[in-house]
């Protein structure tokens, strides 16, 4: 159907497509690195086009746009270079660009909260409501609302070529679900050890002892995770230590697997990142990624509007 079809830019490991494939959207990936690619080809049912998108604009006829650009230049964690100092700044630009060029029914964008009071989002939003018409709104969403083991926020912007259809947000709260706690989906690998598991692997932290005092000041993402609870959200594991519930128990702390991460952020057990990845890339395809319990969610809703 000419109504299904999905263009998902900066699409990484796949995330944000897996919602909308698993709801019977034909869905294309958009994404310049290599192991995206491999990632997103081994675990989506879609196609993919490897492009940079700051030099390519991508051209079909999509009826959704759906994307996530790079979060860096708004993130709080990162600490360096913001804003229009970061090089990825213009790729938030990047992704209208697309809205304007292939004028789909609906699109959406998911970005860090932090992006929500920012001029160049605003200058967006009033350019395409005035000259395209779309009725535009945006929400901060948590994604154990919709079923995740994570309490992440995230800031949602969706726009809709004006008709008399219900606002897109109206609709997807009607998809709200009890969230999953971290005992729900990693319980299982408990007994587990390193690499028993296909993707179950974690690097031996020798350094972890140094930074028991940031455990107990609650500093962003050094969380020692707890099983009764959704996990807060956190960044790459591999920067920020993110402990397994069990770590003091067991005598030596470990950080949770690439494969506990994914279960956590939503990804499914059948997910399965290539083994020629380095733990650091996959940690951060995981944490980079649209939470594919909360793309569902969404795809549905969008299902229900158009």
């Amino acid at each position: 159907m000419e109504d299904m079809k999905v263009l998902d830019l900066f699409c990484g490991a796949g995330g944000f497509s897996s919602g909308f494939a698993k709801s019977g959207f034909e869905v294309t990936g958009v994404d310049i690195q290599k192991d995206a690619e491999i990632t997103f080809r081994s675990n989506v049912k879609g196609k993919f086009i490897n492009a940079d998108l700051s030099r390519t604009l991508v051209k079909g006829n999509y009826n959704i746009v759906i994307g996530g650009p790079p979060c860096r230049p708004w993130s709080s964690v990162n600490t360096t270079r913001r804003g229009k100092t970061h090089k990825d700044y213009a790729l938030l630009s990047v992704f209208f660009k697309h809205v304007i060029t292939i004028k789909p029914k609906m699109f959406i964008l998911e970005n860090v909260p932090l992006l929500n009071n920012q001029k160049t989002l605003q200058w967006h939003i009033n350019h395409l409501s005035k000259t395209y018409g779309y009725d535009i709104r945006k929400e901060i969403i948590t994604y154990s609302d919709y079923g995740a083991s994570t309490k992440r926020r995230r800031l949602i912007v969706s726009g809709v070529q004006k008709s008399d259809s219900d606002y897109f947000f109206d609709v997807l709260s009607t998809y709200k679900k009890q969230c999953m706690t971290v005992k729900d989906v990693i319980w299982s690998l408990r007994s587990k050890t390193n690499g028993e598991v296909r993707d179950h692997q974690w690097p031996n932290l020798n350094t972890i002892y140094k930074y028991m005092e940031y455990y107990k000041s609650g500093k962003f993402g050094w969380y020692i995770l707890k099983w009764e609870q959704p996990a807060p959200s956190f960044g790459n594991v591999m920067k920020t230590y993110i402990l397994h519930p069990d770590s003091l128990k067991v005598g030596k702390p470990r950080v949770i697997s690439v494969k506990e991460a994914g279960l956590i952020m939503g990804f499914g057990e059948k997910f399965l990142f290539s083994k020629d990845i380095g733990l650091g890339r996959k940690y951060q395809m995981i944490v980079d990624s649209v939470s594919p319990v909360v793309s569902y969610a969404m795809a549905k809703a969008v299902k229900d509007l158009i």
